[in-house]
């Protein structure tokens, strides 16, 4: 009951559900088809993956240890946005498995360390992590029309930003003073559970079918 009241429910949870993806986007796999589909793939991509759903509740939680505003989340939104759309118009690259997870293992390092700063460097980080999520998110979009990928860009930007301000005004609500800061630390520890865990499956599945 303690957990549940100090707001910890949820990222302990996060820890323990993490295992392989239950799927690229809503739709089993298969490329969206018009504005609808990719809007519902968009809206779903974000939370059925779980070091991603990890990752933008962390961009909640390092705003609110910031004090940042609801501005910040979005430079995270807009680097998925301009990584998503560079990988499906041109380059067409297939990003390493690693690369998100290590980036929920970094940001999920620097909460648990407890450092606290003004966040004015913190949306060029957002930027950078949030690209290399877009790379990983176009996956499931290269190919479409590009109605379905209007619509799966509107989706997963609308979702990944209520998903970040909610996880923000969570923080601020549930740890209050300085709990703020000792839960975040806590916080950040089972992030960076889940990237360990998540980067551990990468490098299993890669070295399978090499066995």
């Amino acid at each position: 009951m303690r957990v549940l009241k100090s707001g910890l429910g949820l990222p302990l949870a996060l820890l323990l559900l993490t295992t392989e993806a239950l799927a690229h986007h809503a739709l089993g796999g298969s490329i969206p088809i018009g504005f609808g589909e990719g809007l519902l793939s968009g809206l779903a991509h974000p939370v059925i993956e779980v070091d991603h759903l990890a990752f933008v509740l962390a961009v909640g939680v390092l705003t609110a240890v910031s004090q940042g505003g609801l501005s910040l989340p979005v430079w995270f939104v807009g680097g998925t946005i301009a990584g998503c759309l560079l990988n499906a118009g041109s380059l067409q690259l297939q990003p390493a498995g690693w690369m998100v997870p290590l980036s929920a293992l970094l940001i999920g390092g620097y909460l648990a360390s407890g450092r606290s700063d003004n966040g004015h460097w913190h949306k060029w980080i957002f930027v950078t992590a949030g690209a290399l999520h877009g790379l990983a998110y176009s996956q499931s979009i290269i190919g479409s029309e590009n109605n379905s990928l209007q619509g799966y860009l509107l989706g997963f930007a609308i979702i990944q930003t209520i998903v970040a301000w909610t996880a923000m005004l969570a923080a601020y609500w549930f740890w209050r003073g300085d709990r703020l800061y000792a839960n975040a630390r806590v916080f950040g520890g089972v992030l960076a559970g889940v990237g360990l865990t998540a980067l551990y499956q990468a490098a299993v599945a890669s070295v399978l079918p090499i066995v």
